[in-house]
């Protein structure tokens, strides 16, 4: 069953206020089909975007969304955007960042949307727009009358998107009951269309709403007698007498024998004569209609003949499995329309790997099934999947080669060479032997730029393997044997060292990719770490110790995975600070402070006033100058710090007071 894209705006204002609007975009799973080759939740973006960008300035909207952050859960609704003042790149933003995964729970939407309005106490309004039906257990007909029964004054319109008309009508029930607009989509074009005149509704005043009599004037239509299948042509119309349409009018083409109210393709009537329809992808003789959007009554109507349409495709016989197919094709190149391969037995209307057809063009690149075997390459109307041309193919079995060193150190880069079909998105990958098909670790894409690929191995030891993986379909095509041996890692460094100083340490390691060695507290949790530095630097390298003294660890850790491969003991001794002023100065003046402490590559050294917050200073001088130096006093005249600083983490490692006169400057 479909589940839709969901579009729900609901209204609670009376005449005189301002309205207010909430959008619900349902991000069920069904939102990534397809209609003329766009996912259906790229077109509710777009719709949405044209929506924002046509906004009343008095309209209060806000947004809804279900189905997009579980997938089978019927409860899954929230509200994104509260409704206010449109902040309309945030509401465009939060839109596009929602990924359709979820069910389809369509009433209790509209349930949460009348309650989050207080329908029971205000007038509300509800546009929803579904190409799906319920699919969590609840009855929407039901529903409606509950809600039309308990609101003050409660209406529901509805946009049935990319809904068949028996599906549809399934879910009229929620206007119908309530008094609202039920409104056909198809497309986008008529999915702005049904909203536009859906917030119309909404923003107008109910006492300012034109409402059109029923038609009972017959219409004449004008449309060529016979059409290509699934071509686009124009459907003029005309009243007779004094009649004249409603804007949800709208023109459909129908299986000549098809039931009333019923419609297939179609197009809104509101902005006026002629028309574009779709024709039916079958040749048929079919029915050109104009339905009433009040009552769905066929209010004219003439016949057509719908005449076949053909294709060609061509290749070369055979193909290596999983490799791009050149394919020669002629045919209507409707939007939508595309070319697959598939099995020799493949249902109809299924497809693989595919390439959208273009007008102007006559050649297309297809990837063939992974799997050697008969198949087909088959032409299909993008309108409804009808299969337009067929020829047959046959693919052979794909052969790759590895080459690599025997055995390599865990977590080395490994150079591979190899061969293969170089299909897009083929790769090579090393794992642990046990490793399940169809997985992978680092790997490198099989393209010419990666000859030898170098593929960093995993941390694991023991026996490995280096697979060819086909990028359709996961499928292993060659793989070879790797042993994975312990990295061997000697560290080297003074048993003690003052807090925040330089650590020289030195080394022997693996030296793979992203290594690095730190210095941190003992009681440090695995995988974490202080300052570093990578082993790339070569031996020995420097790593500066932490500031608080205690037990400590150098740690040699690996940059794939972040496992510790060696460590040693460290103690971390505190530093001795002394700083040394004038118990007073002016404001301003320069203030002589002599210090000796560890002096650490960026401590520094500062005055400020003494309720300066931590981590604050002013004018500074760094400590790895000459003793004594002058710092700038505060301007301001009260009780003061010179404070010690270190670099790490901008602590304050040591303190003295110090007063600051009023100068003497001041008049």
């Amino acid at each position: 069953m479909k589940t839709l894209f969901t579009l729900l705006a609901t209204a609670t204002f009376s005449l005189g206020d301002t309205p207010q609007a909430i959008i619900v975009l349902d991000a069920s799973g069904s939102m990534w089909g397809q209609i003329e080759g766009k996912a259906k939740i790229e077109i509710a973006r777009d719709v949405i975007a044209e929506l924002l960008a046509d906004l009343p300035s008095d309209l209060e909207l806000g947004l809804v969304a279900y189905g997009h952050r579980r997938e089978g859960d019927c409860d899954d609704i929230e509200l994104l955007i509260p409704p206010g003042k449109v902040d309309r790149a945030k509401f465009q933003d939060t839109v596009n960042n929602i990924v359709p995964k979820g069910k389809t729970p369509l009433t209790a939407s509209v349930e949460f949307a009348a309650q989050a309005l207080n329908f029971a106490e205000e007038k509300s309004s509800v546009i929803l727009v579904t190409d799906g039906l319920e699919n969590c257990d609840r009855d929407p007909c039901a529903t409606a009358k509950m809600l039309e029964e308990q609101g003050i004054d409660f209406t529901a319109h509805v946009v049935a998107f990319d809904l068949t008309a028996k599906d549809a009508l399934t879910v009229e029930c929620l206007a119908t009951e309530t008094g609202g607009q039920f409104l056909p989509a198809g497309d986008a074009a008529s999915l702005a269309t049904a909203i536009g005149m859906a917030v119309d509704t909404i923003v107008t005043p109910e006492e300012e709403v034109e409402v059109e009599p029923i038609l009972e004037n017959p219409v004449t239509l004008t449309a060529p007698d016979t059409v290509a299948a699934g071509a686009r042509f124009e459907v003029g119309f005309a009243f007779e007498g004094e009649g004249k349409g409603h804007e949800r009018d709208f023109i459909t083409i129908v299986p000549i024998d098809t039931e009333e109210r019923l419609w297939d393709n179609y197009s809104y009537t509101r902005d006026g004569s002629p028309v574009e329809i779709t024709a039916l992808p079958d040749p048929q003789k079919a029915e050109i209609r104009y339905l009433s959007g009040q009552t769905r009554k066929t209010l004219g109507c003439r016949p057509i003949e719908l005449t076949a349409v053909t294709a060609t495709v061509s290749a070369a016989t055979e193909a290596t499995a999983a490799s791009q197919v050149e394919i020669t094709w002629t045919g209507p190149a409707y939007p939508g329309d595309f070319i697959t391969i598939v099995s020799k037995d493949a249902e109809e209307k299924t497809w693989a790997k595919y390439a959208y057809v273009k007008p102007g063009e006559s050649v297309v690149k297809v990837a063939g099934l992974p799997t050697a075997g008969p198949c087909e390459i088959r032409y299909l109307l993008g309108q409804d999947r009808t299969t337009l041309a067929r020829a047959d193919i046959l693919l052979t079995e794909a052969a790759a080669t590895l080459s690599a060193p025997e055995s390599v150190v865990v977590g080395s880069t490994v150079p591979v060479e190899w061969t293969g079909p170089m299909t897009p998105g083929d790769f090579i990958t090393i794992v642990t032997k046990d490793t399940p098909e169809k997985k992978w670790a680092k790997y490198a894409y099989a393209d010419e730029k990666n000859q030898p690929a170098q593929i960093q191995a995993p941390m694991t030891p023991g026996a490995a393997e280096i697979r060819y993986i086909v990028g359709q379909g996961r499928e292993t095509l060659a793989r070879v044997d790797i042993e994975l041996t312990e990295a061997t890692v000697t560290l080297s460094a003074p048993e003690t060292i003052v807090a925040g100083s330089d650590v020289e340490i030195e080394w022997t390691g693996p030296n793979n990719a992203g290594d690095f060695i730190t210095v941190v507290p003992k009681d440090l949790p695995e995988k974490k770490w202080a300052k570093y530095a990578y082993t790339d630097i070569g031996s020995p390298l420097k790593v500066a110790a932490p500031l608080d003294a205690g037990e400590a660890e150098i740690r040699y850790i690996a940059g794939q995975g972040r496992d510790t491969l060696a460590r040693i003991p460290i103690t971390i001794e505190a530093p001795t600070i002394v700083l040394t002023a004038a118990a007073s100065a002016e404001a301003g003046s320069k203030v002589n402070v002599e210090w000796t402490a560890p002096n650490n590559q960026g401590d520094f050294i500062t005055i400020v006033p003494k309720n300066t917050p931590e981590k604050k200073w002013l004018k500074y001088v760094y400590a790895n100058a000459e003793s004594p130096a002058g710092i700038e006093a505060p301007d301001e005249a009260g009780e003061a710090e010179i404070r010690y600083i270190a670099a790490q983490d901008r602590r304050t490692l040591a303190r003295v007071p110090i007063t600051i006169t009023p100068s003497s400057k001041e008049e």
